[in-house]
């Protein structure tokens, strides 16, 4: 008994550390926004104390709801593509061939590289008048037959003239889409994970009963694979809510060319410093809390319905 004790409070001074910085760094600052969401503070005077006025004011604020839904838009649109592309990547890395370990770390890259230097490479990669992007795109590389002077292959560039990309409030958010799909290495390591994970005797039972590879994807990789799909879900969708790095370097920190990069936490930061609100912007981190903790309640229960665990 004296042992059990002895060790029990031993484990307990080596997670210390961790429980200290987690009450003084998580906790603390966290019980510390509720408050300041309640008051009228701009850091350089004393706070005012106005209650539910932050989040009366932030409901009734055009560029809140503005950057509400062109985040909502950007999640839409990149969490499926990420996805798709995350699972296809693994499934290809995932054959038994000569080298594949090298091709692993090379799609595994773009997930450990410097965020800032990643976006600050794709800022001049897409711009509309010296970027590479449109320098390969509009070069005359893809084969076309034409029936002018007889029958031959005529070769026409892939794009006619620059779309703007970032600078187009058409193609600014599509742009930031792909740059989101390029760095997809994370959910492709948990996915490779999972595919590793499936046993090799229901691939063979399936083979037995003639089916091919699609219905081997459909019939035993996919079921197999919901409990991994659903992780990367989730995270996916939390982290593309809260994606502020990719708007705030694409854009300058201005929201791009009619505001078409103004992300939901990009407005958060600018409302607290560079506007020295910080009760609405400690508002709007307390709503950006509630719409994912719903929309993850969401995704929990329909994850009953199609979640298959062993």
């Amino acid at each position: 008994m004296k042992t059990f004790k002895w060790r029990h409070w031993e484990g307990m001074l080596f997670i210390l550390p961790w429980i200290i910085g987690f009450f003084l760094f998580t906790v603390g600052p966290l019980v510390a926004s509720i408050r300041l969401s309640t008051l009228n503070w701009d850091m350089l005077s004393p706070a005012q104390y106005v209650g539910l006025k932050n989040y009366a004011d932030l409901f009734a604020n055009p560029d809140f709801w503005y950057s509400l839904k062109r985040t909502g838009l950007y999640v839409c649109m990149a969490v499926p593509m990420t996805m798709a592309g995350s699972l296809a990547v693994a499934m290809l890395l995932n054959q038994k061939v000569p080298g594949i370990t090298i091709f692993r770390t090379i799609y595994y890259l773009p997930a450990v590289t410097s965020g800032v230097a990643m976006l600050t490479l794709w800022r001049l990669l897409f711009r509309p008048d010296s970027g590479a992007v449109d320098w390969f795109l509009q070069r005359n590389i893809v084969p076309w037959l034409s029936l002018d002077g007889g029958l031959h292959f005529k070769w026409i560039p892939l794009m006619a003239q620059s779309t703007g990309w970032l600078s187009n409030p058409d193609w600014a958010l599509q742009t930031m889409v792909l740059l989101s799909v390029w760095g997809l290495g994370s959910g492709m390591i948990i996915y490779l994970a999972g595919l590793q994970g499936i046993p090799e005797g229901l691939y063979e039972a399936a083979e037995l009963d003639g089916a091919g590879v699609w219905r081997k994807f459909l019939n035993v990789t996919l079921p197999m694979l919901t409990p991994t799909i659903f992780f990367n879900l989730i995270m996916n969708t939390i982290g593309a809510f809260q994606s502020f790095d990719q708007a705030y370097i694409l854009s300058s920190g201005t929201g791009g060319p009619s505001r078409a990069l103004l992300m939901y936490v990009l407005l958060l930061y600018n409302t607290a410093f560079q506007y020295l609100k910080i009760g609405p912007a400690a508002a709007m981190a307390w709503i950006l809390f509630f719409i994912i903790l719903v929309l993850t309640g969401i995704n929990f229960w329909l994850g009953k319905k199609w979640v298959h665990y062993d």
